[in-house]
């Protein structure tokens, strides 16, 4: 068996082959994050995924985001991709959004993507595919991404499990430990992120504790809009919910893509349990509202009473919000949460130069957020759950960072391989 981890010391770009002499796969086919102009990702073209994919039986991606899945449409249509059902909805549905970009190149690119995205497979918690003699079981994971998950992979009589991006604070985070200690238990070889390792300082609020501080913030001001991921279900719940538990008086709004991918988490999360008998009250995002002009009634339901709208850094959120601002009260201001990661306002190599233009556009803006990755504690548990046999592989990490600092047992933190080797003479590491 060979596993080759391409850009195990950068968080993004993420990709993982498996080999056995039968078969083999590829867990994710990630974009490099975007962060300067000039660091462009080398596989962001056919030629070199067609080099990387040759042989493959199946690619199989964790969740939706753009560091894990943002190659996709580079793959040749012999190689059958894989995804979880309701992330094939999102991005779907977020290329399709794409399509309508004014720049006539972009919108071929897109549109190519969205072809791909809807020709994708699906996969079900806890169903396993089978891929020559090689068996890969999804299990779901709470992440800021929705339909996250983590593979067990068994063949030739070896058992590794992919965790992708998980974490333990989440809504949906009670469910982790559990799976592993009832489904998984020890396995061969830990493949684990570790985004979390450089950012030990950073405050982890759980989505029940962020939501608690929205509200207290909702109570001071009565026209909120909430700067975070349109497809972070979770974090989107936890606003919906501090609105609707406490001010139910208050509509809550969203663009037309936004309220697109709410109706899909309502659809799937709000309406339906999973087999493990998951909570899905929290998700039923109910009527979401968009902003139209023209609607009389909703602009004065809006001043009276207050709201809350998700908004995103685009021209036509600018748009809106010239037409907003100016129906509201002098006397009360709006208030502007950034609920993302704070390196996207104040680093450098990370700058988001739309994002801190949305902000300028306010005289109140509070940052409440909380990470989609694993702290250094659920790191932790999940080494010692799985007490893997061979060797664990940190991937998804900045290059400084030392996986070893989690402080995990002395046996374990043995078995930490961060350098191309070959282990027990039929197993090759191959870091790329």
């Amino acid at each position: 068996m060979q596993i080759t981890i391409h850009r195990a010391t950068q968080i993004g770009g993420q990709i993982t082959r498996i080999s056995t002499a039968h078969a083999s796969i590829i867990i994710d086919l990630g974009h490099n994050l975007p962060n300067r102009a000039e660091d462009e990702d080398v596989y962001d073209n056919d030629r070199a995924i067609a080099r990387i994919t040759e042989g493959c039986s199946a690619i199989l991606y964790t969740h939706y985001h753009g560091d894990h899945i943002g190659l996709f449409h580079h793959v040749p249509d012999s190689v059958p991709q894989y995804i979880g059902e309701v992330a094939k909805q999102v991005i779907c549905r977020k290329y399709k959004q794409l399509c309508f970009l004014p720049n006539e190149s972009d919108q071929c690119k897109y549109q190519r993507a969205l072809k791909t995205a809807s020709r994708m497979h699906t996969f079900h918690e806890k169903q396993p595919l089978r891929f020559g003699d090689i068996l890969v079981t999804p299990y779901f994971v709470s992440h800021s991404a929705y339909d996250a998950y983590m593979f067990l992979i068994e063949a030739e009589g070896k058992r590794i499990l992919h965790t992708g991006d998980f974490r333990g604070h989440g809504y949906l985070s009670k469910w982790l430990l559990p799976t592993i200690q009832k489904y998984i238990g020890q396995v061969d070889l830990l493949i684990i992120e570790g985004t979390m390792l450089a950012r030990k300082d950073e405050t982890i609020l759980t989505e029940t504790a962020l939501s608690q501080k929205a509200t207290e913030l909702m109570k001071k001001h009565k026209y909120v809009f909430v700067h975070c991921s349109s497809t972070d279900m979770e974090r989107l719940a936890s606003f919906k919910n501090a609105t609707r538990n406490m001010f139910p008086q208050r509509p809550l709004l969203a663009d037309d893509y936004q309220k697109d991918i709410l109706d899909i988490f309502s659809a799937t999360a709000g309406e339906k349990r999973s087999s493990m008998g998951r909570s899905s009250s929290c998700f039923k995002f109910g009527t979401i509202y968009t902003y139209r002009d023209w609607n009389i009634k909703l602009k004065e339901w809006m001043a009276e009473n207050g709201f809350t709208m998700f908004v995103r850094a685009s021209d036509k959120f600018h748009i809106l919000l010239d037409r907003i601002l100016p129906i509201l009260p002098i006397e009360e201001k709006p208030l502007l949460i950034y609920s993302m990661w704070e390196g996207y306002i104040n680093r450098d190599d990370t700058r988001n130069e739309e994002y801190i233009k949305l902000q300028e556009r306010f005289t109140d803006v509070i940052q409440l957020h909380t990470s989609g990755h694993a702290t250094i504690d659920a790191l932790r548990n999940v080494c010692i759950s799985t007490n893997p046999r061979f060797a664990i592989l940190p991937i998804h990490r900045d290059k400084e960072t030392n996986f070893s600092s989690i402080d995990i047992p002395p046996l374990l933190q043995e078995r930490i391989v961060t350098t191309s080797r070959k282990l027990n003479n039929d197993l090759d590491i191959e870091f790329i």
